[in-house]
């Protein structure tokens, strides 16, 4: 059966976007329905069905209040297009305490069903189940969405805090990472959770890899992987880390599995930070087999436009190509970020088919809300910028994630919007 859902990892597009020629459209405002309670702060892709529904995810509001979450522990909502616009449906908001909070990203499957997790209270420490989760919605013939919590994090050896959008093989297993990590090795890990073989049976989750095995302040390995993972045609896993590497800038970092069920896991990259470093997303590869992705920190900039360091200086991050070379080495080509032009991008990159990459910063900009912007080779296009300077900056801030559907491009701008509550948009030709 063709999977329903179209999903957010494309590798390469079918479009283009020049200079002056796109159109910003917002598709929905959090709060529209009054308070938090449809929702709150977009974050992670979206992802969109074969008859053109989107879903997502915030990680706030939903109306379950509580200590940890006064606007509500967050949701999984959808969006379908009707007559002159975009109509909202609550599928579910998170209670903390019962089932996670702070949802992350969705995947969806053959049968219709979304999985995703909780990051839970992350880096703060943990007690069940708020120390992340992996979870399944599936559709009811009345319409509603029922929820199944597939896997609670323990905060031991399996980790906790899951903080990125799960991958799915061809077998039916989901594979994530978590930032963190208990146990001896502390630096966050690679999983894989294995569907049940026989009715009534649980999932089962296995640990692939956990970062920081060096111990110490070294993590060559890398640490706190929370950027998603990516397969190749091989069944090869890749994904990045934000610490560790060298002098804790993090890395780039492919898994590969063994004979005897192991994986192995191979340094690819190790970012220096001079020109910037600290990948947060996921990686995207291109036809030729370059390797993209985004640096959260590093580098320099404008002050007063991205992240600054405790002596005021700006650190605007920037976007990294990997190219392979004899021998198995890597290649780096840097773009840095200086403010004006975009800063600290987060979320993914697209590349396109004539070599243009696409992606959206959460600070920087001509207006400092954020920009989307299109990379070719060298040269940059500032293709649009968030601006919040026109109160009450209806248009939404701080884009990550970008989704390519039906050549435009869709995502969550977290902040802004005219309730404060973010945002979802589309970019169009």
């Amino acid at each position: 059966m063709k999977n329903p859902f179209l999903c957010a990892a494309v590798v390469t597009l079918t479009c283009a976007f020049a200079l002056g020629q796109v159109q910003y459209k917002v598709l929905y405002t959090f709060g529209t329905n009054g308070g938090a309670g449809d929702g709150a702060n977009p974050a992670g892709p979206v992802i969109f069905d074969g008859l053109g529904d989107m879903f997502g995810t915030t990680p706030s509001g939903g109306g379950n209040v509580s200590t940890l979450c006064p606007q509500g522990c967050g949701t999984v909502f959808e969006l379908a297009p009707s007559q002159g616009g975009w109509t909202e449906k609550l599928l579910h908001a998170f209670s903390y305490g019962a089932d996670g909070m702070s949802p992350f990203g969705l995947i969806g499957d053959s049968k219709g069903n979304l999985y995703g997790v909780t990051g839970g209270q992350g880096e703060y420490g943990c007690q069940v189940p708020d120390c992340g989760t992996v979870y399944e919605l599936s559709p009811e013939p009345d319409g509603q969405w029922s929820e199944t919590i597939l896997y609670e994090f323990s905060g031991g050896s399996d980790g906790w805090f899951p903080s990125s959008p799960l991958t799915f093989d061809s077998q039916g297993n989901l594979y994530g990472t978590t930032l963190l990590s208990g146990g001896a090795v502390t630096g966050g890990s690679v999983f894989e959770l294995s569907p049940p073989i026989s009715r009534g049976d649980s999932w089962t989750l296995a640990t692939l890899y956990s970062f920081c095995q060096q111990g110490g302040n070294a993590c060559s390995d890398g640490s706190w992987p929370s950027g998603g993972l990516v397969f190749d045609a091989l069944g090869n896993l890749y994904g990045t880390t934000e610490m560790g590497g060298l002098g804790n800038w993090g890395t780039v970092y492919e898994l590969s599995p063994n004979s005897d069920g192991g994986w192995t896991e191979i340094v690819l990259y190790k970012f220096l930070g001079g020109i910037a470093g600290q990948p947060t997303g996921p990686v995207s590869f291109d036809s030729a087999g370059d390797m993209y992705g985004t640096l959260d920190y590093g580098g320099s900039g404008e002050a007063g436009y991205c992240t600054e360091n405790h002596g005021g200086h700006a650190r605007c991050g920037g976007l990294f190509r990997l190219s392979p070379k004899p021998g198995g080495s890597y290649g780096e080509f840097t773009f840095p970020f200086d403010g004006p032009d975009g800063g600290n991008p987060v979320g993914n990159v697209l590349p396109e088919s004539n070599g243009t990459v696409y992606g959206a910063t959460e600070s920087g900009g001509e207006y400092f809300a954020g920009a989307f912007f299109g990379i070719q080779g060298k040269k940059e296009n500032l293709l649009y910028s968030w601006n919040c300077n026109v109160e009450p900056c209806a248009g939404g801030a701080s884009p990550s994630y970008l989704t390519l559907h039906r050549g435009s491009f869709y995502g969550g701008a977290s902040q802004g919007g005219e309730f404060d509550q973010g945002v979802v948009f589309e970019i169009s030709p």
